[in-house]
């Protein structure tokens, strides 16, 4: 069976693994995920435009009318995986609204980074959580930290490093993320199998 994306025109079928993900920021979390979806046919990343909705549960309304209330590409919930990439802010309670509404899916899930995308991207190169306060400066702070900042063309070639330090720095003692903590790992793991013997490939040649 075919199924038309609605974002690209690409095809797709059946037997692929589609990920749609909604990200509150849209140029490195686009880059960063794009570059996995180069390496095998079987793996779709569908990075879906916020369409000005990047807030919580402007992600979740804008997931809910495309894929499940007006089904606009034959969107199957029970192999497609739907994954809202958030930042911890100001909404916490509406972050709490997404995550229940979540619940009420299948294969829904919320990877959320405490405070910026970023977070996740320091344990690609960092095994341990930042001593100081970062605050909202996360862009700037790997820029001082990883020489030339972290390049999304390239350096999510260590994913896995990315998910064992991240997932070591993880306290699990709430729902929501610690600061300098991030679920992205969740996300990351259900990518790895599928480009994990491109990007071992690459890395022995690097």
């Amino acid at each position: 069976m075919i199924r038309r994306n609605i974002y690209e025109k690409k095809e797709a079928t059946k037997d692929e693994t589609l990920f749609y993900v909604f990200c509150e920021g849209e140029k490195t979390e686009t880059t960063y995920f794009h570059f996995f979806a180069k390496f095998v046919s079987k793996l779709k990343i569908q990075i879906v435009k916020i369409d000005g909705k990047n807030y919580p549960m402007g992600l979740y309304n804008n997931a809910y009318e495309k894929l499940i209330k007006t089904n606009q590409d034959n969107f199957d919930e029970n192999i497609d995986e739907v994954w809202f990439v958030l930042d911890t802010d100001e909404r916490d309670d509406e972050i709490i609204l997404l995550r229940e509404n979540v619940k009420n899916h299948n294969n829904w899930f919320v990877a959320q980074s405490n405070r910026s995308f970023e977070v996740w991207l320091y344990y690609h190169f960092k095994a341990e959580k930042p001593t100081e306060d970062i605050g909202k400066n996360w862009k700037n702070y790997l820029n001082e930290i990883i020489k030339g900042g972290f390049d999304a063309r390239k350096h999510p070639i260590h994913i896995e490093t990315a998910i064992m330090n991240s997932k070591t720095n993880f306290s699990d003692a709430s729902p929501l993320p610690d600061v300098h903590e991030t679920q992205v790992y969740e996300l990351a793991e259900k990518i790895l199998p599928f480009v994990k013997d491109d990007i071992d490939k690459l890395l022995t040649k690097k």
